[in-house]
Order: C-alpha cells, then structure tokens, then sequence
C-alpha cells in the first residue's frame, strides 16, 4: 500500500478548545457522500506541511489529533489536526488551490477565529484556523507552499493551527462543512504509524494510540455474539451534536490526554463485554486484530 512520502505523491487510491472552535457544522443540502475510498492529493502532486513548508515526513507536530480526544472541562471528536507553535510562525498552503473564504474574529466568541479556506483540485479542500494574521484574500490563487498567514489563538485557548482537510465540497462553497472533513493525515508525508497495542479489562478494551500519526478510520468491537463497528468518517458526517456526544453508535467512547507521543482510547459498547477487536486504518489496510 502506497503512503504519503517526500516528493511527488501518488493519487491513494484504497480507501475542540471545544469543537465549535475548530469546526463549522454545516447546514443545508450537501451532494452526496463518498466516504468509502481515501484520496490523497492529485495524482503527481506535491504537498508540504502548513507550517515547516516542506514535504519531509512529520515535519509539524501534532499536538491533538483527528478522532476522538479529552479537553479539561469535556469530550470532543476533533474533526481535523491541531499544530501548535508559537504566535507569529508562518503558515503556508499545503496545496495550490484558491482561496474561497476568508473570515475573521469577532473578538470574543470560541470558534475558527481568523480563518482561511483554500479550494484544490478535485474537490479537496483544506483549511486553516485559528490564525493570528490573514495576509491573502477571496479569490486569490495560492502556489504550493504559498504563505497565507501566521499561527495565532484567535477563538482558541493556545496558540496552534488547526488544520482541516475536506473532501466533497464542491469548488465554490464557502463553508468548512466538517461533515465532509476527513483525516489530513490521508495527504499529509508521515512515517509508518508504530504498532497499536490493546488491553481488554473487566468493562472495555483500551487502545493505545500513536499521537503522530494516528491514522485509524474504523474499529469493530464484538463479543458475546453482538457488534458494534465506530467509523470516524461517519460520526464527523451526522454533524456538530453527534460529534459532540460519547456515545456513538451504542459504543461509549472515551480519550485519555496525550502523553509521550501516545494516548489513550476507551471504548465500552453499551450490552456487551468486548471479545474481538479489529482497527482499520485511513488506508483501508488493518492495523490491530486483537481477542481477549
């Protein structure tokens, strides 16, 4: 299987803060939903990571992944990657792509804050939250590694980027609809993520998860002759109230802070005690297979 990498990138063809700070909901008729294949950039392209600008492997780091994570005061399904750094540090279009939105901060209320939304090729989009200047405009046309503005903590608590990558949304919608949002890790250069490991206890199974390059997109619980699978690319499609809840698709789901590059995944299916358990990842590959 073919994983982002340094250079020309091929087409990948198998396949909050609280969360209103890094998301918006979407409203409205959106085109149908595709979430079955993964797509990486277009096919001889090039990325480059937001804020080191090159296409070395895991050249940002990630500091809250895509999925689920714990937050001091509550639980959210983070639909997209946070990079911390410092006010003022450069951030630069992944992509070339035009730029389709462009909003600012009202100064007091959580949420985007500055924010840039770039459309690419193909129905891709990414985005970039949080900025502490916005130096593009709508309309402008962004080359590869194009500066576009600097990392801030406007409508969030720490100085970082979010960034989001989307795909569905037509070329010329002006909305970061997060139903649509998928891991950016799907285009973004990364190693190879390290083993996941789990431990099944008396109520639930814990995974433990990789920070850098978490790249799960499914998990299947079963035992005791019921199941349950979780897909993240469904629980970010039902939308902001979903997203927002523990409990997804009977599965009660909780996240331990990251810590030393690793964290911690609890997941307990509500009326059954946890037997088998199988990851899949973003790329379609299975990552754990695991039994009691």
């Amino acid at each position: 299987m073919n994983r982002p990498s340094s250079g020309s990138l091929s087409l990948l063809v198998i396949g909050l803060v609280l969360i209103a700070a890094s998301c918006d909901s979407g409203s409205g008729p959106i085109p149908p939903r595709d979430n079955d294949t993964p797509t990486g950039p277009p096919p001889g392209a090039e990325i480059v990571w937001p804020l080191a600008n090159t296409d070395a492997l895991d050249a940002d780091s990630i500091s809250f992944p895509y999925g689920p994570r714990a937050l001091p005061s509550r639980y959210d399904f983070h639909g997209g990657i946070d990079l911390p750094a410092a006010q003022g540090t450069p951030v630069y279009s992944v992509l070339p792509g035009r730029v389709v939105l462009v909003s600012t901060w009202d100064g007091s209320a959580t949420g985007p804050g500055n924010a840039v939304l770039v459309a690419h090729s193909e129905d891709r989009s990414t985005s970039y939250l949080h900025l502490h200047t916005i130096e593009v405009a709508e309309g402008d046309s962004l080359e590869l590694g194009e500066r576009l503005g600097t990392v801030g903590q406007t409508g969030a608590a720490t100085s970082h980027l979010h960034l989001g990558y989307f795909v569905g949304l037509p070329r010329d919608t002006r909305v970061r609809d997060e139903r649509r949002s998928r891991n950016p890790l799907e285009i973004l250069p990364h190693q190879e993520p390290p083993p996941l490991a789990a431990e099944f206890t008396a109520t639930n199974v814990v995974l433990s998860v990789p920070l850098q390059q978490m790249t799960i997109r499914s998990i299947d619980l079963s035992g005791e002759g019921d199941s349950r699978i979780l897909d993240y690319y469904d629980i970010v499609a039902r939308g902001f109230t979903a997203r927002d809840e523990q409990v997804q698709n009977d599965v009660h789901i909780d996240s331990g802070r990251p810590e030393l590059g690793r964290f911690d995944l609890f997941l307990r299916p509500l009326g059954f005690l946890v037997e088998h358990v199988v990851v899949t990842d973003i790329f379609g590959e299975t990552v754990l297979d695991s039994s009691r």
